[in-house]
Order: C-alpha cells, then structure tokens, then sequence
C-alpha cells in the first residue's frame, strides 16, 4: 500500500493561495496545495474509498496458500468376529500448481495494484472537484474586488449629484438615477457573496464537514500551456489514471491465462497413510491424483478471449484520453489567446478617469456616463470570467497529476 501515499507533484494547486481554518484551529496556507492535502485527510469519500481499498487488499491475500491437509481415521471391526478390529490413518495434502510456482501471489499484486489505481481515480476526482471549487471562489473574490472598485464610483456620483441637487444646480431626476446604479451595484455584491457562501459549503463539505477559512487575495498564476501537445502527452501518458488502470487490467488478465494454463496440470496429492490391526501394523505413504478432463473446460479459450477484449479496451482508452485532453487543450489555447487580446485591449484603455471628467466638464450627461462606464465594467467582468474558464481549462488538463 505504499504506492497509495506516494505525493504526485500537483501543478494546479500552484493556482490560489489563502489561509484555512480547521476545526476551530487556525493554519496559515500560503497555497491550495495546503487546503488540497487537508481535504484529502477529511474526505469522507476518500476515507470510504482507503477503507475499501484495505479491505481489497485483505481480501486478495486470501487463498494463497496450499488448501488445509485432510485427515482421516477409520476405526473398523469385524462383525462375525467382534474381537477382529482394525484402525486407519490417513494424512494427505493437494499440492496445487498454482500456488507452489507462485502464480496466485502474482495475481493478488497485481489485483493489489489496479485496487490502488481504482483508489486514486476516486482521490483524483475529489481534489479535482476541490480545486474547481477553489477557482470558483477565488473568481467570486475577484469579482467581488471588482464591484466594491464600482460601488465606490457610485458612491461618489450619489455624493456629488446630491451636493448638486442642494446647491440648485442640480435636479431629482439625475439623484435618482446615480442611486438606482449604486443599488443595482450592491445588489449583484449580495448575490456575489451569496454564491461565494454555498461554494464554502460545497468546500466544507469536501473537507468532512471541517471549516474552511479562505483570503480573499488570492493571487492566480496561470498554468503554462505545453508548446506541443503530442510530445507533452507522451511525457505524461504514463501518469494517467485511467490508462494506468486499463493497462494494469491487461496485465492481470495476461497473468490470468497462465493461472488456467497450470490449473490444466494434473494436480498431486501426498500424505501418510497407515493400516493397524490387532496382528499387523502398515505403514506407508500415498500419492493422488486429480485428472482435468471436463472441470476446467473451455476456460484457457475464455482467459485468452479476455486478453484479447482487454487488449482492445487499452486501445480504445488511449484514444479517448488522448482526444479529451487535445480536446481540452486547443479549448485551453483557445481562451488563452481571448485573456491575452482582452487584457491588451483593457490596458489601452483609460476610460475611468476620462469619462470622469467629461461628466465633471458637463461634456456628458450622467445617462451617457452611466451607460459608458457599464459597457466598461462589463468587459472587465468578462475579463474575468474568461480568466475563470481558462483556469477551469487548464484544471482539467492537468486533472490526473493532482
């Protein structure tokens, strides 16, 4: 069960950074990889999934030694002559190929470790849903960052547009409608913080019901796509969960055929056996044997078919994994590209202080603000929530190194 605990270096968790409070205990995080490896010690799926692991583990330990020796005592008299008695005893043992040249050993490792592989795709899913939760919260901090920098702008229009109204030269009407934005701004903060409020709880869930106390600046740094696609999978092909499994599956079925094969070996069986009367005592040793002839029938034939159905399964496991994850990466390329264009295009812009002023100089109407700067703020908050899906994107790619 070693291999179970071995730490596979986690690329995504590099992502969000913050701090966690666990049951009533404050733990400074400086990354996810802190809050990640708490979630996978609090998990209850995680914990039930070890827990079956152990028992698998047990269970393919069983049955890998030689059957029990039989023993047998017969106690025999005469009937027409009742002081004529005699006694028999037999020790044997079935020495079976299987276990004696090793086979059923390999065959439990190897169950042993496609148990393993089947634990870690259940851990795999867990943290994945565990980073994703943590992309989504860090978005909603930043969104949240982005509609108080709003609610702050909106403020000081009420201020200003109601300094105006005092002092006669200004009217109800523009009042009215600098209110109106500054209440839509701080509405959609409350469903804001709301959705961020059910992420927690989604997130305490996945940490067994233990508190999760996150920062609320958290820096995203982006994962590095790979340069080409085809060498990056070759070089990581072999950390997939899901090939690991399929591959694993084929070797056991391998393992499997010969396991029939000797099952085709007459089986022996040796003991001890003696014969004691009143007059005589014999001693000697037996020897059995058990002939295949119709129990084991058809079952080489069906152990190969099932290597050659296994066979195909990896075939087909390596191109579906390798189309989800070029599927996954040209969609990865393809928001990459959108951040970059829409980061350029907002950092040519300075539309916050020039439109300011045009409104100051009375050069636009509040209408004409308002709606200028909501063209503005929405395109940031498309900037971030292609930020947020590129994150995703890249999660997803990278899902099988957690």
């Amino acid at each position: 069960m070693t291999t179970l605990y071995i730490s596979y270096k986690n690329v995504l968790r590099t992502l969000i950074s913050g701090c966690l409070l666990c049951s009533g205990m404050a733990y400074g995080q400086n990354s996810s990889d802190e809050v990640l490896d708490l979630i996978e010690q609090n998990n209850t799926q995680i914990i039930a999934a070890q827990k079956t692991l152990s028992a698998t583990i047990m269970d393919n330990k069983t049955g890998l030694n030689l059957k029990n020796p039989e023993v047998e005592f017969e106690h025999k008299w005469n009937t027409r002559n009742p002081g004529e008695k005699g006694k028999e005893v037999s020790v044997t043992q079935e020495l079976e190929w299987s276990v004696i040249s090793g086979q059923k050993k390999q065959l439990a490792r190897t169950k042993n470790e496609l148990a393993e592989i089947s634990f870690r795709q259940t851990r795999n899913a867990v943290l994945l849903e565990a980073q994703k939760k943590l992309i989504e919260i860090s978005f909603c901090n930043r969104m949240l960052q982005e509609l108080n920098t709003q609610l702050t702008d909106a403020d000081s229009l009420v201020s200003i547009y109601e300094t105006l109204l005092r002092n006669g030269s200004g009217n109800v009407l523009d009042v009215n409608r600098s209110k109106l934005n500054r209440a839509a701004i701080a509405t959609e903060i409350r469903n804001t913080n709301a959705q961020k409020e059910v992420l927690l709880q989604d997130l305490y869930g996945l940490n067994g019901g233990n508190t999760v106390s996150l920062s609320p600046e958290w820096s995203l740094s982006p994962l590095a796509l790979p340069e080409n696609f085809d060498s990056w999978f070759q070089q990581m092909e072999a950390s997939v969960p899901e090939l690991n499994y399929y591959q694993k599956d084929l070797e056991l079925k391998k393992k499997s055929v010969r396991a029939t094969k000797s099952e085709m070996i007459p089986s022996l069986s040796v003991g001890y056996t003696g014969e004691f009367t009143e007059t005589e005592r014999m001693q000697g040793f037996a020897i059995g044997m058990s002939i295949p002839l119709w129990e084991n029938k058809n079952k080489v034939k069906k152990s190969k078919l099932d290597v050659e159905a296994a066979q195909s399964t990896v075939s087909d496991a390596r191109q579906r994994v390798y189309n989800n994850l070029k599927a996954q990466y040209v969609q990865s390329v393809e928001l990459k590209k959108s951040l970059q264009m829409q980061q350029e295009a907002l950092g040519s812009l300075n539309t916050i202080p020039l439109m300011k002023e045009a409104l100051l100089k009375g050069e636009i109407n509040l209408m004409d603000y308002l709606n200028e700067m909501a063209r503005y703020y929405d395109f940031r908050k498309n900037l971030l929530q292609t930020e947020k899906d590129y994150q995703t994107a890249l999660a997803d790619l990278h899902a099988f190194e957690l």
